[in-house]
């Protein structure tokens, strides 16, 4: 494939919302979950056929449930412990190998000891391959392409299940007979388990999700405690389990219902339930690329809230009303599968609410489908024969609309109360255009030099702290508080910040070497301990553009840092709320590498799986900041304050592709980056 048609290959996965790196794990997720479906329409009647009892199928499935649900959390939990492509290898390891145990030797020997041990614990291999790969997606993908993403997640995933999966066993038992089928299900399984693992090569799914440092059983803990640690990931498990919980409670006694009071043949209520979820297959799609233009929480409490309600309502009332009019019946089944479609975004809002632990927020996210498999069968049970059919669509009606309601409390980090998440769509980009048309004729509205790259979208921006989010005081004060301690009465002040200013204004060399050889000679490693010690970024030391910048580019661009600060900046920007708005945390404490050294940038753009030419990064030195970052093929924008010069040349101007000296003009940057207009039109011209 040549060059130009690798472009344009890359330009439709774009255009389709499937994520680069991860596009072989679709496909992937297809096939293993068409070889998980094929014996889902006829494995009960055939191990009848076997000799099993009624009951020991029963308890066999709800064996098999119990395990699959587990499985659903422990894939978000163990996804930040090890990493989701580990935890899709076990998964696939844990289905071959118990289903190797079923065909071979629990089924010929009907032994129903080691047919509920096999199929019980083969419960837990798809749910650590599949919702392990979800996981992946959520810690891989881009903001403003995640809902997308998991449209397409959900699109294969119950395309697979039950789906295609049905009807492949429906075409081979007449030909094969059920046990062969079987095998050729694992074989299915198999060849969808390698060509996702095998064809995805991001760098993301190799690596721990959890922050660097946590010891492996808070991690474990953290994936429950996150529930009441953050309400919102609890609020978002309530709505996972309302999604789906009338789902599974109407395979109780809609069945029943529609054959005996509306008149409907088993084969006719069969086929109404494949309607509805074959719309429901097109619509998971279709709603994940809604999602990330009206909003993710727009999308979940109107479509899929509100609109669930209704369709409840309207999958009893219109039958009732109309009696055995087929045709009506599939219409209404059919809008109850769209809307059901409608909660899709809820996997790009999840791990969003929690973007440093998001395979804990994935994980509460799969204990809520989990768990809605026993909740909605639970609710028919108790209310069934209180409230009769019309009482329980009633119940079901009423949860779904509260779901809509608890949806408007999801806000992610940097929202308002009043106003949804709207990624790549008017809402960030009029926040940033707002930005970009304060920035006025000057050097934000007009950057020195700009070399556009069209086709290279900047997906992640890295941002120094400080002089960029952070007044650079705060270093330079820990400095001369640093020397003091060493030097005693031989630190001159006065000399100290002519040596400062002249460091500076020079742009290149240690100001710790410079202070030490001045100051304290021979003792520039106490002076660096001694700095670190004394360093901290206290509230007044916020810029006053960082907040609202950076909560505006948070709905399009993933954000970082990189920076040789001490970790207890990390406690500023958790105090100041931005901490929640960043994805990546590169500290020179946890890399082991200080800028200038480019070792620093690389380990960022390897957390954030971005390649440096889709990666931009803002910092006020040229030595530390522009030039490491422009060196490994970054973007680089020169900001203007703090250390930086006050005086620079023509030459130090011409390095960065971009110069400013306020964040509110890095919108506009990224516009004409872009080869685009600036947002706002002509406002920032």
């Amino acid at each position: 494939m040549d060059a130009k048609t690798q472009r344009a290959h890359r330009g439709r996965l774009d255009r389709l919302g499937i994520p680069r790196p991860l596009a072989w794990g679709f496909p992937g997720v297809l096939i293993f979950m068409i070889g998980d479906g094929v014996e889902s329409g006829y494995l009960s009647p055939y191990l009848t056929d076997q000799g099993v009892s009624g009951n020991g199928v029963a308890l066999l499935f709800t064996v098999y449930g119990v395990s699959a649900g587990i499985a659903a959390w422990l894939s978000g939990a163990l996804s930040d412990l090890w990493g989701p492509r580990r935890v899709m290898w076990a998964g696939l390891a844990v289905w071959v190998a118990f289903q190797l145990l079923f065909l071979v030797v629990a089924v010929p020997t009907v032994n129903y000891p080691l047919l509920l041990t096999a199929y019980g614990l083969r419960g837990f291999g798809f749910p650590l391959f599949a919702f392990g790969f979800l996981v992946w997606i959520a810690a891989a993908t881009p903001a403003a392409r995640l809902g997308s993403a998991a449209g397409w997640f959900w699109f294969a995933f119950t395309g697979g299940l039950p789906t295609l999966g049905s009807l492949v066993a429906s075409g081979l038992v007449p030909r094969i007979g059920a046990y062969r089928t079987l095998w050729a299900a694992l074989l299915l399984v198999a060849a969808g388990g390698l060509i996702a693992l095998l064809g995805v090569r991001d760098p993301t799914g190799g690596r721990r999700l959890a922050p660097q440092g946590e010891r492996p059983l808070a991690t474990l803990l953290g994936s429950v405690r996150i529930v009441w640690r953050n309400p919102r990931i609890g609020v978002g498990c309530l709505v996972r389990i309302i999604n789906t919980a009338p789902e599974f409670g109407y395979l109780v006694f809609l069945p029943i219902f529609f054959t005996e009071t509306i008149g409907f043949s088993l084969s006719q209520w069969l086929r109404l339930l494949t309607v509805m979820f074959a719309v429901n297959i097109v619509f998971n799609l279709l709603f994940g690329l809604v999602g990330d233009r009206f909003g993710w929480r727009r999308t979940v409490a109107v479509f899929g809230g509100v609109g669930c309600a209704i369709t409840t309502l309207l999958l009893y009332y219109v039958p009732t009303a109309a009696g055995d009019d087929y045709p009506l019946a599939l219409l209404v089944a059919g809008l109850y599968g769209a809307t059901l479609a409608g909660y899709v975004p809820l996997s790009a809002l999840m791990p969003s609410l929690a973007p440093q632990h998001k395979g804990q927020a994935m994980a509460a996210l799969n204990l809520g489908a989990g768990a809605s498999a026993f909740v909605g069968p639970a609710i028919v049970g108790v209310l069934l024969a209180p409230l009769g059919v019309a009482g329980v669509m009633w119940v079901f009606a009423g949860l779904y609309a509260s779901s809509a309601v608890m949806t408007t409390f999801l806000r992610l980090p940097g929202e308002t109360a009043d106003r949804g998440r709207r990624p790549q769509t008017e809402r960030a980009a009029a926040d940033v255009a707002g930005l970009a048309a304060r920035a006025g004729g000057t050097l934000l509205g007009h950057p020195v030099r700009l070399r556009p790259t069209p086709g290279q979208d900047v997906e992640l921006i890295l941002f120094d702290v400080g002089g960029t989010l952070y007044d650079d005081d705060c270093f330079a004060q820990a400095l001369y508080r640093a020397a003091c301690d060493l030097g005693g009465n031989t630190v001159d002040e006065a000399e100290f910040w002519h040596l400062y200013d002249a460091q500076r204004e020079r742009g290149a060399g240690s100001l710790h070497r410079a202070v030490a050889a001045a100051f304290v000679p021979g003792r520039e490693q106490e002076l660096r301990r001694l700095t670190r010690r004394h360093w901290h970024y206290p509230a007044e030391a916020l810029y006053p553009d960082v907040v609202p910048v950076l909560t505006a580019l948070a709905g399009r661009y993933r954000l970082g840092i990189v920076a040789n600060s001490p970790g207890q900046v990390l406690a500023a920007l958790e105090r100041d709320g931005l901490r929640e708005l960043l994805t990546v945390t590169a500290l020179s404490d946890d890399v082991g590498a200080e800028k200038p050294d480019p070792a620093v940038f690389r380990h960022a753009l390897a957390r954030a799986a971005v390649p440096p030419e889709r990666a931009l990064h803002v910092g006020n030195r040229l030595e530390n900041d522009v030039r490491p970052a422009h060196r490994i093929g970054m973007r680089t924008v020169w900001m203007l304050r703090g250390e930086a010069s006050h005086a620079p040349t023509l030459r130090q101007l011409a390095e960065p592709d971009a110069v400013i000296t306020t964040l509110t003009g890095l919108p506009t940057v990224l516009a004409r980056l872009a080869g685009g207009d600036p947002p706002g039109g002509n406002a920032a011209r």
